[in-house]
């Protein structure tokens, strides 16, 4: 097997140096003599023809957008605080874009109570983006533009802590309304990188301020959390960074919405396993 393969190297090369040499000549002769076309008869083979080398260049143009939500339609901070998070890849072809590996989600308003007993109550409203229609940069006057589907839902989540005979006991629950399913949104970020609007249909206008953008053509890597998209290693440093926040929820200082890559709100140990699963030696 080794010598058929270094065989059909050696002759991939020999054809390439042939395709090389005549394209050198061509261009530094001066006079080209014709060559004679030869004479064929029924039984003898075809002249081969070796097709050019076609060069498909490829292009990845990595985008991640840390922000802050400051309104919520006619209500504005304090009384609306939230996050929002945008990672979005999109590799092209030349020059025509192939694939995306797009993810955002904002996180507002949320309400934290604890009782008596206990008993912690966060509620917030999320919006997720269920499928990109379209991302690009500098598209419009915008800096970065991204529309789409999104989906949009009213959550609480509800944790008691017990604690009978010096055994602590945590139990939590989590209630999903949806608002709105599977309508068009807009993002638009704007003044050089600095502020943003999320229009999802059916809900009032999400505004807010940009406190971190990383815009460069690099290998994606989403699992990537302490280098922030710079590198394509997944290390045990950043399965050690997401396991100190093991538990958190929104509302909690801990919670990173980026490290939850399965959306169910929390920290959990599918997303410990997950960056397990994807680190390099």
């Amino acid at each position: 097997m080794k010598t058929t393969i270094a065989a059909i190297v050696l002759t991939a090369i020999a054809v390439m140096g042939l395709g090389f040499a005549g394209a050198f000549a061509q261009v530094t002769s001066t006079a080209v003599t014709p060559t004679p076309t030869p004479s064929c008869s029924p039984s003898c083979s075809p002249p081969i023809c070796v097709p050019p080398i076609s060069i498909f260049p490829i292009q990845s143009d990595w985008v991640r957008i840390d922000g802050n939500i400051t309104s919520f339609g006619t209500q504005t901070y304090p009384a609306v605080n939230g996050t929002l998070t945008v990672m979005a890849a999109t590799t092209s072809r030349c020059g025509v874009p192939s694939s995306w590996c797009d993810s955002a989600v904002a996180l507002w308003r949320n309400i934290s109570k604890t009782s008596s007993d206990g008993t912690t109550t966060n509620s917030f409203y999320a919006a997720r983006l269920v499928k990109a229609n379209y991302t690009a940069i500098n598209f419009q006057g915008n800096d970065f533009y991204l529309n789409g589907t999104w989906s949009v839902y009213n959550i609480t989540i509800t944790r008691t802590v017990t604690n009978i005979d010096g055994s602590v006991n945590i139990q939590s629950s989590t209630t999903i309304t949806p608002l709105e399913v599977k309508v068009y949104g807009e993002l638009n970020v704007t003044d050089s990188w600095t502020q943003f609007t999320l229009n999802i249909t059916g809900i009032p206008l999400l505004d807010g301020t940009v406190h971190r953008s990383i815009e460069r053509q690099v290998m994606f890597n989403r699992f990537d959390i302490i280098n922030g998209g710079t590198d394509t290693t997944v290390t045990r440093a950043d399965l050690t960074v997401i396991s100190s926040d093991y538990g958190a929820v929104p509302g909690m200082p801990n919670y990173d919405e980026s490290m939850d890559f399965h959306g169910t709100y929390q920290i959990d140990i599918c997303d410990i396993c997950t960056i397990a699963a994807n680190v390099q030696p």
